[in-house]
């Protein structure tokens, strides 16, 4: 009797979790459009984007707190200045 009540609720949990992601695409594509001097192309990343950048921060939040409780700092890198940087004259 428990496995069709655990398969009842994995039904209602991934009902919900489509509705999300349909609301979540079409308010994402409606503010595309809205913008009008940006690349439609752009569109295809933004399923790749929903569902990929949500691992690499659980990652990056995992590290941090690992560091965090080593006592240690976690480091962005180093960012070297050399002024190299150009500007066009209009």
């Amino acid at each position: 009797m428990a496995n069709s009540s655990n398969s009842g609720n994995l039904i209602v949990t991934a009902s919900y979790y489509a509705v999300f992601m349909t609301v979540d695409l079409t308010a994402a594509v409606i503010a595309f459009f809205m913008e009008k001097k940006e690349d439609r192309s752009l569109l295809w990343w933004l399923i790749l984007q929903r569902f990929g950048y949500r691992q690499i921060m659980y990652y990056v939040v995992a590290k941090s707190v690992l560091k965090a409780l080593q006592g240690r700092l976690v480091g962005w890198g180093k960012l070297e200045r050399k002024a190299t940087v150009t500007t066009s004259k209009v």
